[in-house]
């Protein structure tokens, strides 16, 4: 038998209080004053041996009820060592200590953090010395996966740290698992210690396992947190002195409303903007930015919030390139296009080249931002694939007909897009009706279409199809309903289709001035702008694509720009592209460079998912529905109000005695009660 509190049992000096009561009261003698002998007739006469046995009894009962209510605080049981959590013999304790970012929040003490350390430090004292420990964190640092003693645990426990790592809780109980049965220990427990946020529990996923899993939940002050979500652009056409869009989405996790919040965005570590916003309480609102693009090149960019005490993500990095000129590519069946050269090869702002479809080199396509198909017979197979890697990522697409092209081919490609497919050739004339003057292509050319403006006219032109689940937009249209040219919007790219050749037999298009901007902004908002962000821990392929054409045995170097954090990453080709890997190399959200060796030849950015940023908490009871629901066996939930030591005392008991000793407490009460009361009705 053993005891949950024995302290309490010192409180059996108390039964020393009736006996001294009864010693020093119960022998007094009471005067009863009576004027005539009438009053002895309403005496009943008691035995003084009656007397002494009912004074014996209610004392009895009196210890009895002090005894039990002190054994009761002791909580007595009967030890099942199966269920202990420390056993006789070696024991293996690993425990895992949650250091996310939400753990940067406040705790009764200091952070939630430090709290978690703390109980780490109770959990290993219940041990032996000789026991052996691990501890793992979100990190899963190879210093940490390996069995030490005690006083080795601690001292890697107070050099624990937050970090941007946040594994979901399945993968978490999968590695502790795994690790700690590589031990030989007979007696094996895990322990978890974290605040359990409702999005990382994912408890569909445990393994079902025979180990003993313990789960300590900590409780947060603050479930509030103001963050920046996301960021996008308008549009991938920035160019120097012009406006730009910048959106954001902001979110408002609290039960309170912000008001003036400021949100600032910096470029190149200069504040170009800042705005206020209101945020009712739980709200999500998007905003909108509008800066001017300061100058050419890599443009390290932040939007930042100010917020505590949880701070990692109110900084939201993103970069952007700005280039002087757009790389477009013609790829012809026979010869070059002379109208295309006239107005495209000249350009400054156009880097315009041409290319053969007999000799296709598909190295070049990761640097263009528009392919034009200038009257190709067909699209092989292989170029459709290229195309598709271009169109991926976010290359636009030119098409104009040739008399002699292979519908097949054609057609098989646009499908893939849900774009219009080109059908017969009609040799008949017909001129241009309407213009989409709202379209991008023409936004800012036309203040208004009137009936006596100048439209192309065709002489032979293509038919397209168009079905229910065709994505098109009609940018200029015959009066019989055909379309002249039609765009069909991708995901990050556009395709321009042209229902005539750009000849002077098939149409007078090219001697229009609705010509010059139609095929400029075609090229010029076509600008492909590389992903301007990337999350830390996605592990994802960095695309260097859009700044230089590398050579896996080039060696580069990264580094953020205050160059605390340098780092050789990993070179790949992809799917034609170049681009890096950093490989867990870094774990700090901010603004990189690519340098080769003295030259700077790109730039990205790297920020904290957001996934921690919606402070939601299991609660000890949520913990134990969501494990009995998942039907997870052999786990225990302990709760922080209490005692880490009070809980490994619980762990013991096998039969515990509270339910009797409440049931004898009340029975000996009751009995003293009926005693006193028996006396009162005889005297």
């Amino acid at each position: 038998m053993g005891f949950v509190y024995p302290y309490f049992l010192f409180g059996l000096f108390a039964v020393a209080i009736p006996i001294v009561i009864h010693l020093f009261n119960f022998r007094r003698f009471k005067k009863v004053y009576f004027t005539n002998v009438k009053l002895l007739k309403d005496l009943k006469i008691e035995s003084r041996k009656q007397n002494k046995l009912r004074n014996i009894l209610l004392l009895t009962l009196r210890c009895l009820s002090i005894a039990f209510l002190v054994l009761l605080f002791a909580n007595p049981y009967i030890k099942q060592d199966e269920n202990a959590l420390v056993k006789e013999g070696s024991n293996a304790v690993l425990i895992f200590v949650d250091n996310s970012f939400s753990m940067e929040n406040s705790a009764n003490k200091g952070s939630l953090l430090d709290f978690a350390k703390t109980k780490a430090k109770e959990i290993a004292m219940q041990y032996s010395e000789n026991d052996n420990f691990c501890l793992l964190t979100q990190d899963m640092s190879g210093k940490h996966k390996h069995f030490v003693n005690r006083e080795e645990f601690l001292n890697l426990l107070s050099e624990v740290e937050i970090t941007a790592s946040s594994l979901p809780m399945s993968q978490i109980i999968r590695s502790s698992h795994r690790f700690i049965h590589t031990h030989t220990a007979k007696n094996k427990v895990c322990f978890y210690v974290s605040d359990f946020q409702t999005s990382r529990f994912d408890s569909e996923n445990f393994e079902q396992n025979k180990l003993n899993d313990i789960f300590i939940p900590l409780k947060a002050e603050n479930a509030d947190n103001v963050f920046i979500d996301s960021v996008w652009l308008e549009n991938s056409g920035l160019k120097v002195g012009e406006a730009a869009n910048l959106f954001a989405k902001i979110r408002n996790h609290s039960k309170d409303s912000k008001e003036n919040l400021a949100v600032k965005l910096f470029v190149n570590q200069k504040q170009l903007t800042s705005i206020s916003i209101n945020l009712e309480a739980d709200e999500e609102q998007t905003i909108k930015m509008s800066f001017t693009v300061p100058q050419n090149g890599v443009l390290h960019s932040r939007l930042s919030v100010s917020d505590n005490p949880v701070c990692f993500d109110d900084d939201f990095y993103f970069t952007l390139l700005i280039r002087d000129k757009v790389k477009t590519l013609a790829i012809n069946q026979n010869e070059q296009n002379k109208h295309l050269l006239r107005l495209l090869k000249e350009d400054e702002s156009i880097e315009f080249s041409n290319m053969k479809a007999d000799n296709l080199d598909f190295g070049q396509f990761g640097e263009q931002s528009m392919i034009i198909l200038n009257e190709l017979n067909e699209i092989s197979s292989g170029l459709a694939s290229e195309l598709s890697n271009f169109i991926e990522r976010g290359g636009s697409l030119c098409v104009i007909p040739s008399k002699d092209m292979d519908l097949n081919s054609y057609n098989l490609f646009l499908k893939s897009y849900s774009a219009p497919t080109y059908e017969r050739l009609l040799e008949k004339s017909a001129k241009v009706a309407s213009i989409d003057i709202e379209s991008k292509l023409f936004k800012g050319v036309f203040t208004s279409v009137t009936d006596n403006m100048e439209k192309p006219e065709a002489k032979k032109y293509f038919q397209f199809s168009k079905s229910s689940e065709t994505i098109a937009q009609s940018i200029m249209q015959f009066a019989d309903g055909n379309d002249f040219l039609v765009l069909s919007p991708q995901n990050k790219s556009d395709i321009y289709l042209f229902a005539v050749a750009l000849q002077e037999d098939w149409s007078n298009i090219t001697n229009q001035s609705i010509f010059v901007p139609c095929l400029w902004n075609m090229c010029s908002i076509s600008r492909i702008l590389p992903q301007i962000y990337y999350n830390l821990g996605d592990n994802s392929f960095i695309d260097l694509s859009a700044y230089i054409n590398l050579e896996n045995k080039e060696i580069c170097m990264v580094k953020n720009k205050t160059e605390d954090i340098a780092f050789i990453p990993q070179i790949l080709k992809k799917n034609k592209q170049f681009g890096l890997l950093s490989q867990g190399q870094t774990n700090t959200a901010d603004n990189y460079n690519v340098w080769l060796a003295d030259s700077l030849i790109g730039g990205f950015s790297l920020n904290y998912s957001r996934e921690e940023s919606m402070l939601e908490f299991l609660s000890p009871q949520d913990l134990e529905s969501k494990l009995k629901e998942n039907k997870i066996e052999n786990s225990r939930v302990f709760s922080t109000r209490e005692m880490i030591e009070t809980q490994f005392q619980k762990s013991k008991v096998g039969f515990s005695f509270t339910s009797l000793l409440i049931i004898l407490i009340l029975i000996s009460i009751g009995l003293e009660i009926f005693l006193l009361n028996r006396n009162k009705t005889q005297q």
